[in-house]
């Protein structure tokens, strides 16, 4: 209620019409001149604070600019990380309200906007680099769903084989 009540938009990744009805809606409000900039967090997942996982690419087709910001939780007092298989959110939740504080650094960085020419998983990946770097985590070419589900050999052949051609081109451009 609360999250609906600040124009949080929702959907359901399994419904083919949800992401429709979502990609509509975010492109009706990045080009709304009014409108409050959006706060998407592209890998779709929390991660453990080691690794930056594939982005979703869905933000990165709105023809917009990109204002990257990179978060790194500091373990100093608690783990921000929510380790699903190992505690259940209400004990996650009570650990994080009850310690002293929750640290984390916060680094905004340049805006980025798509160059021509490049596809919108290139640009969420280029865009995945910076943030990666910057934050000091390692890129892993595979998704922040894997926590939940095994996939099969052959998508991670195809994933991981996908990844080393994006860096491969990468490392020609410079």
């Amino acid at each position: 209620t609360i999250l609906e009540s600040v124009g949080c938009i929702w959907f359901n990744r399994t419904e083919a019409k949800d992401r429709e009805i979502v990609a509509r809606k975010l492109r009706e409000h990045v080009q709304g001149a009014d409108n409050n900039p959006l706060l998407i967090f592209p890998e779709g997942t929390c991660v453990n604070n080691h690794y930056s996982v594939m982005f979703k690419k869905g933000a990165f087709e709105l023809g917009c600019t990109v204002c990257p910001v990179a978060i790194k939780y500091n373990k100093i007092f608690v783990d921000a990380f929510w380790n699903s298989r190992k505690q259940s959110f209400t004990k996650h939740l009570l650990q994080l309200m009850t310690s002293w504080a929750v640290v984390c650094d916060v680094w905004y960085l340049e805006p980025q906007n798509q160059k021509p020419g490049e596809t919108s998983i290139e640009f969420a990946e280029r865009v995945r680099e910076i943030i990666s770097q910057r934050a000091g985590l390692k890129m892993v070419p595979w998704d922040g769903y894997l926590k939940y589900s095994c996939p099969s050999p052959k998508l991670k052949e195809g994933k991981q084989r996908d990844f080393a051609e994006l860096v491969l081109r990468r490392l020609e451009e410079k």
